[in-house]
């Protein structure tokens, strides 16, 4: 670790962020800008037995799968007005650990991941797609009429129950107006799989290993983040369609800063 990262910065400035392995040893990283814009995200994070398989202290899920989570919350500027997180685990199936309109700030949504535990099991990617969109993407629950809708799966595997559902879900799911984001991790995923329930086949991301699953951080964020923008400057009668959701890439809103992020390993 570089000396300037074990540094306090005392900028006054609130929408900067600074990272280091925090107290609960989730990773966290640096960034010059809070992504802006309003946004309703949800991320399904998969707590299948693989994740720790080999894994006795279960770092895989407790600093690399939470920490992840954690860097997509602080890349966004958390508030009933701007962005919502909500969070859903899976295995045999989905389980909301909490809704949109759960928690009001950055601190308490992160200190609510801080907590999640792992319970194992398979993979059923089609029901975290079907909960994502009947529950926590309804009203009911803090989803709101029209700010864009964004879901972003992470699994280091293949899904093996209801596998023939797993697709029609994510197309029920596209056409519901959400966005989605798919993180593949390690050898045992179905590349094909991801990308085709990704809303553009650009938006997989592909870590090695869970050590390495800081490295697609910068991208994931900058194209989320320009969907935010993109979608946000629409007006409030016009309701965004998954056939034109935009590819920012090197130019996304957030590219200038996240691409001169410092990552830092717990």
């Amino acid at each position: 670790m570089h000396n300037s990262a074990k540094q306090t910065n005392k900028h006054a400035d609130e929408n900067i962020i600074f990272g280091g392995c925090n107290k609960t040893g989730l990773l966290t990283f640096f960034a010059d800008l809070i992504c802006p814009g309003r946004a309703d995200i949800v991320l399904a994070l998969d707590e299948s037995t693989s994740i720790v398989l080999n894994n006795p202290s279960q770092n895989n899920w407790y600093v690399r799968m939470l920490g992840f989570a954690t860097n997509i919350v602080r890349a966004f500027s958390i508030s009933p007005d701007l962005t919502q997180i909500g969070v859903l685990t899976y295995s045999n199936n989905a389980r909301v650990r909490f809704y949109l309109n759960r928690y009001r700030n950055s601190v308490d949504v992160i200190a609510a991941i801080s907590r999640l535990r792992i319970t194992l099991g398979d993979t059923n990617i089609a029901d975290s797609l079907r909960t994502a969109r009947t529950e926590l993407f309804s009203r009911q629950h803090g989803a709101r009429p029209g700010v864009p809708k964004i879901l972003i799966l992470i699994t280091d595997g293949t899904a093996n129950i209801e596998e023939r559902r797993t697709i029609p879900e994510a197309d029920e799911t596209k056409a519901a107006g959400i966005q989605i984001f798919t993180v593949g991790i390690g050898s045992q995923i179905k590349e094909d799989q991801l990308r085709s329930i990704a809303t553009l086949r650009s938006y997989f991301y592909f870590a090695t290993n869970f050590a390495t699953l800081y490295n697609i951080l910068p991208r994931l964020v900058n194209d989320s983040c320009g969907v935010v923008a993109s979608v946000s400057t629409m007006s409030s009668s016009t309701i965004p369609t998954v056939t034109t959701a935009p590819d920012p890439g090197p130019t996304g809103i957030f590219y200038n800063t996240i691409n001169s992020l410092e990552f830092l390993k717990c």
